[in-house]
């Protein structure tokens, strides 16, 4: 037992640092990217579309991804991931034509989400249920590590070279991202039993069809048991879109310095990720996403009033110890109802997190430009004020998904 704990340990490192190394060249790409397309002499609205095909096409990916994670398993879908992006970023200088860098930019949403999906579906896999939160926020630092290294890096990277190195660092990082995948040993895939609905869907499911969530790309059908979670993950998506989306105009508008509030959110996720992961499964859904919506609500709300740069550091930091509580929780709650199928269970929270931030992104474009900051921000307090009244349910649903497991 102890050698079989040593080893889904080293597997959760490793994996781990495949996904800083992942991210780190994700992140990487968002410096070249722009402006390699505004030199290119694309008119701005093609610049848009090409950048805005990513989140279409990671919305409709996102679903695919988890059935194909529970058809396949983890690392085919890993070794994909890494290499869809890395064909994605190191062909993009080569071309000019619109038509061809959209489909590149959607390439690399491929990759994007399929890394991502896979990665945190292997996570649930190599982690028991009572440790499950806990593992979940320490795997997310690794992004939040990668977004503070990666424009630096690359920034001093394209300070001597080209911008087409840029898109080699990128690339490059993706491909050693997939050596690393290789290194990580899955506990032991293999076609879900049916000890669940969802579970014998899959299992009964054609050849080249996914069931459960692979299916929602075909017919929109997702588990019941999945709305809550969903509802509540887009309620907590809409109000991150508020903070990451329009925090350079927040700044702007109350004299900030221009990326204090990233690097004040940075800090501040990662150390709660640190240390709230000793604390998160002791807690929890229930009483970690009272108080992620607390923390939010009221950073949401200093946010909307016209304060000073001091108070907007302290807003920023409850914005961000509260986004770092309910990540991990609400993917982990995914997890405990879809048991058997880790793959469709991340693909739902994702949907229902991405979903929240297009949608909620358009509906504050629409209220700044109407009402300015204020409501803006205060709209973002109520929407995730509106997850409070979902919360009992959500935590029913781990009292009867643990009462299912104990009697299996």
């Amino acid at each position: 037992m102890e050698r079989a704990h040593e080893g889904t340990t080293r597997a959760y490192w490793a994996t781990w640092v495949a996904t800083l190394t992942f991210f780190t060249g994700f992140y990487a790409l968002l410096v070249p990217l722009p402006r390699y397309l505004a030199e290119a002499g694309l008119p701005d609205w093609q610049v848009g579309l090409i950048l805005g095909a990513f989140g279409v096409a990671s919305l409709a990916g996102r679903p695919i991804a988890g059935g194909c994670v529970d058809r396949w398993g983890t690392r085919p879908v890993l070794l994909v991931g890494a290499g869809a992006f890395a064909v994605g970023a190191v062909a993009t200088p080569v071309t000019d034509a619109v038509l061809a860098l959209g489909g590149l930019r959607v390439l690399q949403a491929v990759g994007y989400v399929a890394f991502t999906t896979a990665g945190t579906a292997l996570v649930i896999q190599l982690t028991r249920p009572d440790e499950r939160g806990g593992r979940l926020a320490l795997y997310g630092a690794a992004a939040n590590v990668a977004i503070s290294l990666a424009p630096v890096l690359a920034s001093v990277l394209l300070a001597s070279h080209s911008l087409v190195a840029g898109f080699w660092l990128a690339g490059g990082l993706a491909v050693l991202a997939g050596a690393l995948a290789l290194l990580v040993s899955p506990p032991g895939e293999s076609p879900p039993t049916a000890t669940t609905p969802d579970a014998a869907a899959l299992v009964a499911a054609p050849p080249g069809r996914s069931a459960g969530l692979g299916r929602v790309a075909l017919t929109g059908r997702v588990p019941r048991a999945l709305w809550p979670p969903m509802a509540t993950a887009a309620l907590f998506g809409a109000g991150f879109a508020a903070f990451f989306l329009f925090s350079p105009i927040l700044s702007e508008r109350r004299g900030v310095p221009d990326g204090v509030l990233y690097t004040v959110y940075g800090i501040g996720i990662i150390l709660t990720r640190v240390v709230g992961s000793r604390w998160l499964d002791r807690a929890g859904t229930g009483r970690a996403l009272y108080l992620a919506a607390g923390l939010l609500v009221v950073g949401y709300g200093i946010m909307a009033l016209p304060t000073a740069t001091a108070p907007l550091a302290v807003a920023t930091l409850l914005v961000a110890c509260g986004s770092g509580l309910f990540h991990p929780v609400l993917i982990a709650h995914h997890a405990r109802l879809l048991p058997d199928a880790p793959g469709q269970a991340t693909a739902g929270f994702y949907l229902g997190f991405d979903l929240g931030i297009g949608l909620g992104s358009w509906l504050f474009g629409i209220v700044l430009e109407s009402g300015g900051l204020g409501w803006l921000y205060g709209l973002a307090a109520l929407l995730v004020a509106a997850t409070l009244p979902l919360i009992p349910s959500l935590a029913r649903q781990d009292v009867q998904a643990n009462v299912a497991a104990r009697d299996a």
